[in-house]
């Protein structure tokens, strides 16, 4: 459970042929977000599993070999018979699970709210990979270390629709850290259905992470994280000592909070044994990068529920992340489109563009330079749809960014390379001007379901 903490009253709450053209048909892009190659074909054993064996399905998992892939046919796999009997669990380091297909619609794995979780990893190297997970009681996917550490962990091209709780938790069991994995060109959704499932205060989100190190979150789509009453996690969040965290290139839309390193003045977390930072005290993230993310609001709904759009990205004793080109809009005021908050955190906050205040609380440090803040809603292509590409009446984000030491990223949201002089934002003008593909109706650059 969450730990209370005062935000505005509320709680911080190989194969054949066929399968490698099947692979590169379901990488041709759609409307939604950035590109994500298909992962290359299996290599080693196969096991093809179909519909009428989803009963036997936890038992395939469970005697699968190391190296082996399981490919599911397209159809309904019902995984509603409780964690005795559905729940897979993955104890074998370097086993997949994907569709065979390629084509995440076209698998849908579904627990009817009466499995607690639909994947659990507790081996390294375990990929699960083109399948629809939906309405797990508790999350979709769970990755714990337990009791020994795992690494590279990967969530490729999934759609998880309505979680119960946190749609991807990620957690240690004592000093069984998860470290490395990569959750990437996926989809993760809240439905009006789903949210009418969401129990204890509120208590969902998209990818919920303690103490971990070195995971990369990209180019993925999370929408609808919110609840007519309480505060929801974050889309992203990263906490409890996490280090290291990469989020780039995701589209966040209408959730109540975007992205998150931190939560709350105090805690427990990870003992790292080099220390980066001794004598600062408790830190909730360490390090780690949010770079060239768009994050939107515009559902009227959102804004009438109890705490609305609380904050685009939050920092909480978050110790020198990078913040760097990223967009927050929304229709109406957040309470911070980016905020930073208490006494140990110390940030580099550079060339965001936002709709709302950048805000420091309770103490906290930022080195700043290249935002615009408070800007208009219409600099902004589409805020409705999470389109934030820059329009012409933006054109004072054009060549206004400050240099970043390192370089910082070397392009933008559509992996456009930025020039010398960067645009503010996540959108990086390309010639000719404000004729990018994505505002011209070229979507060649994006991949993803419709939302």
């Amino acid at each position: 459970m969450r730990p209370a903490e005062g935000r505005r009253g509320g709680r911080i709450g190989r194969r054949s042929l066929p399968f490698v053209v099947a692979l590169v048909a379901a990488a041709a892009p759609l409307a939604g977000q950035p590109p994500c190659s298909p992962l290359p074909p299996p290599t080693g054993t196969t096991v093809e599993v179909f519909p009428a064996q989803a009963g036997s399905l936890r038992g395939i998992v469970a005697g699968a070999a190391g190296g082996t892939t399981i490919l599911l046919h397209d159809g309904f796999y019902d995984l509603s018979g409780g964690d005795a009997s559905s729940r897979l669990s993955f104890s074998t380091p370097g086993v997949s699970l994907r569709s065979l297909s390629g084509n995440r619609d076209a698998v849908i794995l579904d627990a009817a709210y009466l499995t607690h979780e639909l994947v659990s990893i507790q081996a390294s190297n375990v990929t699960v990979a083109d399948l629809t997970l939906r309405r797990a009681f508790d999350h979709p996917v769970h990755v714990s270390g337990d009791p020994t550490p795992i690494t590279g962990a990967r969530l490729h091209n999934l759609r998880i629709v309505d979680p119960g709780q946190q749609a991807v938790k990620v957690n240690p069991v004592g000093t069984g850290w998860v470290d490395d994995g990569v959750l990437e060109c996926s989809s993760i959704e809240l439905t009006s259905a789903g949210r009418t499932q969401i129990r204890d205060d509120c208590y969902t989100g998209g990818i919920d992470a303690h103490s971990a190190r070195g995971w990369v979150v990209r180019r993925n789509r999370f929408e609808g994280f919110w609840c007519p009453l309480g505060l929801s996690e974050h889309a992203i969040h990263f906490w409890k000592t996490s280090r290291d965290t990469r989020v780039e290139e995701n589209l966040i839309v209408d959730c109540a909070r975007g992205i998150g390193f931190g939560l709350g003045s105090s805690g427990s977390g990870r003992f790292y044994p080099d220390d980066p930072y001794p004598g600062v005290g408790y830190l909730g993230h360490i390090d780690g990068e949010i770079v060239n993310n768009f994050v939107a609001a515009a559902d009227a709904a959102l804004f009438a529920s109890e705490y609305g759009f609380d904050a685009g990205i939050a920092l909480e004793q978050t110790r020198r992340p990078l913040v760097a080109h990223n967009s927050v809009a929304s229709t109406q005021p957040p309470f911070s489109s980016i905020e930073w908050r208490f006494g140990n955190t110390l940030a580099d906050i550079v060339n965001d563009l936002a709709t709302g205040p950048l805000r420091p609380r309770d103490g906290a440090q930022a080195i700043t330079a290249g935002n615009l803040e408070q800007v208009a809603t219409n600099w902004f292509a589409g805020i409705a749809t999470g389109d934030l590409h820059l329009t012409p009446a933006g054109a004072a984000a054009v060549d206004a960014g400050a240099a970043i030491p390192g370089g910082g990223p070397a392009g933008d949201f559509d992996l456009e390379t930025r020039d010398a002089s960067p645009d503010v934002g996540a959108d990086e003008i390309v010639d000719p001007l404000f004729v990018d593909g994505f505002a011209s109706g070229d979507t060649s650059a994006w991949s993803s379901v419709s939302p």
